[in-house]
């Protein structure tokens, strides 16, 4: 899962972002220490204290033209005890030309946020796979495309008993800086958003009726203290059978949007995040959170976020469930170290 706090270490759009020195390894890491609250739909409370991330990146500058990334991650609950999250090996081809190969976020969607936890557009659209991705970038403009064989499948495939390298994206932006300005908008499809790393676990299945393609939107800007985010997820049109809301495949979407301001005192931010057709993905219908966060220590920050999320109608279904119509609320203190 990609975390994103004040100062944490970012990835490229497309190749690999390497903190390399000359010679031997760059070892840079994520600790994440969390103090949770929640109370759900039915006003059922709990708590807890979680070892929510732990990154260890491992970069090396191979040779002048050739460069390696490891990342190792561990999450609560979630990747026991630890997992290679990344392994990727990246050829500078010159003039702009990367090609990257290995286990990767395919560059559909970013993600970013100034929030404790992730936005709902991440639990759309992350994916994870062992990829190739050839990418082009000149004078502030990025393309690239990557194909891979992921872990859902075509239900007339699997009767013919193949299976192919049929999934695949592609990516396209700008990123523009002056001064203390900085704006990035992009543009992502996928051939298959129901891969995603979140949408395969909930529906639990492996084969599909069809693959639905994903189209992602974003754009960041940040100057001065000031930071902006906005972006948008939308699926194409579920088979019924895979994935219905009122009767009907789903068209699922999500949106986050984000405003961030930076004082001396700390950082304060609000976001509006909320999702269309999701009820069978067990994502809220709207969500609002706000998040304080300050630099405590160098490389160590602590992070508050309080969240109240609306659960769709009780006359929304996903033919086995209903919504509740009810809110629910979280609270997070997070402490965080980078080095």
């Amino acid at each position: 899962m990609r975390t994103l706090i004040a100062g944490c270490i970012a990835a490229l759009p497309l190749a690999t972002a390497l903190n390399a020195q000359a010679a031997g390894i760059d070892i840079t890491g994520l600790i994440e220490v969390e103090a949770q609250y929640e109370s759900d739909y039915g006003n059922e409370e709990s708590s807890d204290i979680v070892l929510s991330t732990v990154e260890l990146h491992f970069d090396a500058a191979i040779n002048d033209r050739v460069s390696g990334h490891v990342m190792f991650l561990h999450e609560d609950d979630e990747t026991e005890p630890m997992e290679v999250d990344e392994a990727i090996v990246s050829f500078d081809l010159t003039k702009g030309w990367f090609l990257d190969g290995g286990r990767m976020y395919v560059p559909f969607g970013r993600y970013e946020s100034n929030m404790v936890s992730d936005p709902l557009t991440l639990d759309l659209g992350e994916t994870r796979e062992a990829a190739f991705l050839l990418a082009y970038r000149s004078l502030g403009f990025y393309a690239g495309a990557y194909a891979y064989n992921g872990d859902t499948i075509e239900s007339s495939t699997a009767a013919a008993g193949e299976d192919n390298i049929d999934q695949f994206g592609a990516t396209l932006g700008y990123e523009w800086k002056n001064g203390n300005k900085y704006l990035e908008v992009g543009l992502d499809y996928i051939n298959n958003i129901t891969d995603s790393d979140y949408i395969s676990a909930v529906l639990a299945s492996v084969t599909l009726q069809k693959y639905v393609s994903g189209t992602a939107l974003r754009a960041t800007y940040n100057q001065n203290g000031l930071s902006l985010i906005v972006e948008y997820v939308v699926s194409g049109n579920f088979n019924a059978s895979d994935l219905a809301f009122n009767g009907q495949g789903a068209t699922v979407s999500a949106y986050n949007l984000e405003a961030g301001y930076g004082f001396s005192w700390g950082s304060l931010a609000i976001g509006y995040q909320a999702t269309e057709e999701a009820l069978g993905l067990a994502l809220p219908e709207s969500k609002m959170l706000f998040s304080y966060s300050k630099g405590i220590f160098e490389n160590t920050y602590i992070s508050f976020e309080y969240a109240v999320a609306e659960d769709y109608s009780a006359s929304d279904t996903d033919g086995t469930t209903n919504g509740t119509g009810n809110d629910a609320s979280s609270a997070v203190v997070q402490l965080a170290v980078e080095f």
